[in-house]
């Protein structure tokens, strides 16, 4: 299993903090998101990492080179890494195997390997590509731009619409998924139409009813998309 780590765009949300570094870079607590994500590989036995770099990718690349892990590490360049999400995927396309099953992860988000694991043990079945579904939404800090989903009423596994702007949903994307090869060629099909990001990609398999989720259950995770967000993920992980 080969876990692919977006850390292509530029975190304009959260530069007050960075001081001009990646965001993945950012230290919680002396650690860095990058080098959680990785840590997380370790615990549940993946040892293939690719890391898609964009902005200040050679920043990025030199932190892996310095990095001493057991993990087979590469980096791919995202020309494109102005624009959405899903061309990311697309630039780590040829490190995949035909027919190979493989993980996704956002750089910026924070969670431990028990989350990881439980994606990684999901049987796609019939599905194309899962996500990660909190339904404890009570508890998502900054819910207003998280990734709302509905699933079916009565099988949670089943997604059924994907939207920031949905007014009532069951559960919030947590940015980890697992995809089969052939969600390449809904991306290349999503990017024809001038469609760029993941979820627009996601959509198109809600559509055909190829889309699953799995229940995080109560694993922690966090989306550090803001100062706001550091600031408490800090206070809830202080030493």
């Amino acid at each position: 299993m080969k876990l692919v780590i977006i850390a292509a765009g530029q975190g304009k949300r959260i530069r007050s903090i960075t001081a001009e570094s990646p965001k993945t870079l950012l230290k919680i607590n002396g650690r860095t998101l990058l080098e959680t994500l990785l840590e997380n590989c370790l615990h549940v036995g993946i040892s293939d990492v690719v890391v898609v770099t964009g902005y200040q990718s050679k920043e990025i690349e030199d932190f892996i080179h310095n990095l001493q892990m057991d993990l087979n590490i590469e980096t791919v360049y995202n020309p494109d890494w102005n624009l959405e999400n899903g061309l990311s995927i697309l630039a780590a396309k040829d490190t995949v195997l035909v027919h190979e099953t493989f993980i996704v992860s956002m750089s910026d988000h924070f969670y431990g390997p028990d989350l990881l694991e439980r994606v990684i043990k999901i049987n796609l079945g019939n599905n194309t590509a899962c996500v990660a579904l909190d339904f404890n939404k009570d508890d998502i800090f900054d819910i207003d731009d998280g990734m709302k989903i509905t699933v079916e009423k009565n099988n949670k596994e089943k997604v059924t619409g994907m939207s920031k702007t949905l007014d009532n949903y069951d559960a919030i994307d947590c940015g980890v998924f697992k995809f089969k090869y052939s969600f390449f060629k809904t991306l290349d099909n999503a990017k024809r139409s001038g469609k760029f990001g993941i979820s627009d990609a996601c959509k198109m398999l809600i559509k055909i009813g190829e889309m699953g989720g799995v229940n995080i259950g109560n694993s922690f995770w966090m989306d550090i998309d803001t100062p706001e967000a550091v600031h408490y993920l800090k206070n809830t992980f202080s030493s």
